[in-house]
């Protein structure tokens, strides 16, 4: 049995089609849902967590065991610096830590924190900043964390001299991605590619079609040329025979 060329890049294309279209539709579901009760929502305020988060934008809190904050988590937090009641700044070191920074100096051709003697990576940092307006050297003291914005050229944090490192007890709450939403945000990728694969195998199974059937097309004239003919040949050598005889 023989198939038609492009029928099973054809029917790949098709289940590739459906299996985008569904994807985006669950995603487009949970997005919809509302999270867990343990989670709440708020905006962020200001720009001094840009750009990992920007003023206005959705945010999600989870409560924080002070216990286990771990350096880099984003925390809501009141301090005595700032004229809100909370604001979002990421704990860049933790009781027993020392933290430290010399404007002057670079660290493998970067200006960067030194954190208990060494290069401290802030991935979240856009990479034209610099970590710290201000030079400072902090040994944080237990039950304390050493807090800073994003926005380093644009924000308050425990940097400045006469702010310095914030009790644990002032955090409310931890900033966290509502795993809901990082799903549905890979997922709307993954069903868009998806759909592209398979809109390119749909357009590869048609060409492979329309090229398996245009040779057929032309060659048909020959054959009937062929059918055509056979009563000529067969008239002309009737004739031959009857002249011999």
């Amino acid at each position: 049995m023989t198939h038609r060329p492009g029928r099973r890049r054809g029917i790949a294309a098709i289940v590739l089609l459906v299996l985008g279209a569904v994807i985006l539709g669950g995603v487009t579901v949970a997005k919809a849902v509302d999270p867990p009760s343990r989670f709440s929502m708020g905006k962020a305020a200001g720009w001094q967590m840009a750009p990992t988060y920007t003023d206005g934008e959705s945010i999600y809190l989870e409560p924080v065991d002070t216990g286990k904050l771990r350096r880099g988590d984003v925390v809501l937090v009141s301090v005595p610096w700032s004229l809100q009641k909370t604001q979002m700044n990421r704990v860049i070191a933790v009781g027993g830590d020392r933290i430290r920074y010399k404007p002057s100096s670079k660290t493998s051709g970067q200006y960067r924190l030194v954190l208990n003697g060494d290069p401290l990576d802030e991935p979240y940092l856009e990479q034209w900043k610099n970590p710290s307006a201000v030079a400072f050297d902090v040994t944080v003291p237990e039950g304390s964390v050493f807090l800073m914005g994003d926005n380093r050229m644009n924000s308050d944090g425990s940097q400045y001299a006469n702010n310095g490192p914030v009790p644990v007890d002032g955090i409310s709450a931890k900033v966290v991605m509502y795993p809901m939403a990082k799903l549905a945000v890979w997922g709307q990728l993954a069903g868009a590619l998806v759909l592209v694969a398979g809109a390119v195998l749909a357009f590869v199974s048609r060409r492979a079609r329309r090229r398996a059937e245009a040779p057929v097309a032309a060659d048909a004239p020959a054959s009937e040329q062929a059918e055509q003919g056979e009563p000529a040949a067969a008239a002309a050598a009737g004739e031959r025979a009857d002249a011999q005889s």
